[in-house]
């Protein structure tokens, strides 16, 4: 179907030809043909195409949409360049008095502990940017993240008072967007993607190199297309290579870690349906991270080989916390109550779940002995990306430069 002129309107995250109804299911339909319910967000027909290839169905997936920003205000647009991987709606909830309103920043790798305003926080140059061909930045990207903030704000606010968005609502909708969007958007998540990138090219080189005749014609294959022959001695060292990539690193461009950004379209359906709890602190605060939508399962569920089936685990709880005061959990109890409080060594196991789930900041709206040590206490915890079966002994490291070819 070709792109309308036309503004058209649709409801929640586009992918594959979907959309996401304010009951949590999904259209069937491209964004062009979606009917409009509740509060909608504004499509101009255009897309994405040079940032990230059409799947091999031709089906476009949600990040291509570009959003109309013209009635956004202009105190929520995000500075071009300087780009948020924990947006400022999140960190604003923790800022602090002393000093008054910022957030203190714990950072498990150099153990640092330092305070800055939310707009100076969990921030990097470019972090959602592509470089074109010709060196400018396209940041549509930001500007589609800062967009679902901005819907997500007024149910922020309304969980913040203890008011749970009920499904069915266009609020509960872009909560569940959002939070979808803060699992994926995570300096985690794309090193974990390009983890995944490049050990499927290392699986995929170790495949050649467990195989002479395959070996062989993948050389004939590349002499054809133009690379110098190789002796015999070459050949051979490039087969132990490949069967031990151990020794080399691999770098990942970072534009193509930005798909992991895809699942958000099929996870924001499953937190919209879960139960949503509100628990608050009878004594202590909540912390928050650099990853802080966190999935835990019963260690039982999970099968060596299949895993734990993800969000779709009937154990799991989701949590993320919304401020010092406030955490949301999401189960799949429906029998849950909506509002509940915790004791403070409750509070202080989820907020260590929140630091094993970090990949390296801890964020606080208090300077606390205790934070930094928990910190440090799991430094080495960070999510990694793990692959069983056939492959080599030793992957070769993975780096995501900000620019390739650089460290």
């Amino acid at each position: 179907m070709a792109p309308s002129s036309t503004p058209r309107e649709y409801v929640g995250a586009v992918s594959n030809g979907h959309a996401v109804r304010a009951d949590g299911s999904l259209t069937g339909l491209l964004p062009e043909t979606v009917e409009p319910q509740h509060r909608y967000s504004h499509v101009s027909g255009r897309d994405f195409g040079p940032l990230i290839a059409r799947d091999r169905l031709g089906c476009r997936h949600w990040i291509y949409v570009i959003m109309d920003l013209s009635d956004t205000p202009e105190s929520i647009l995000p500075d071009p360049k300087r780009q948020h991987f924990i947006p400022i709606l999140h960190l604003q909830h923790f800022v602090g008095t002393d000093p008054q309103g910022q957030v203190w920043t714990y950072d498990a790798e150099t153990g640092d502990v330092r305070s800055a305003i939310p707009k100076e926080t969990a921030v990097q140059s470019h972090f959602y940017s592509v470089e074109g061909d010709d060196g400018a930045m396209d940041t549509r990207i930001e500007d589609f993240l800062a967009k679902m903030e901005s819907n997500a704000a007024p149910a922020y606010q309304a969980l913040l008072r203890a008011e749970i968005p009920t499904k069915g609502s266009q609020a509960r909708v872009d909560f569940a967007t959002f939070l979808a969007l803060m699992y994926v958007r995570t300096p985690a998540m794309r090193r974990m993607g390009a983890e995944m990138i490049g050990r499927h090219m290392q699986i995929l080189c170790y495949a050649y190199g467990n195989n002479e005749k395959a070996f062989d014609a993948l050389n004939l294959r590349a002499e054809r297309g133009g690379m110098q022959p190789l002796n015999a001695e070459q050949k051979e060292r490039l087969r132990r290579d490949f069967l031990d990539p151990s020794g080399y690193i691999m770098q990942i461009a970072k534009e193509r870690t930005l798909m992991v950004l895809r699942a958000a379209d099929g996870l924001a359906p499953i937190l919209y349906n879960m139960k949503w709890t509100i628990i608050i602190p009878a004594h202590g605060f909540f912390i928050t991270t650099d990853h802080p939508l966190v999935r835990q399962v019963d260690p039982k569920t999970r099968h060596p080989i299949y895993g734990d089936h993800g969000f779709a685990n009937k154990t799991v709880e989701v949590i993320f916390p919304l401020s010092p005061q406030r955490i949301l959990v999401m189960t799949w109890e429906e029998g849950a109550r909506d509002i509940a409080a915790l004791e403070r060594t409750h509070v202080e196991k989820i907020n260590q779940a929140l630091a094993a789930h970090s990949d390296r900041y801890l964020y606080s709206h208090i300077r606390h002995k205790r934070l930094k040590e928990l910190a440090a206490e799991f430094k080495a915890s960070r999510p990694m990306m793990t692959t069983q079966g056939f492959g080599p002994k030793k992957f070769a490291k993975i780096e995501v430069p900000r620019r390739m070819g650089t460290t």
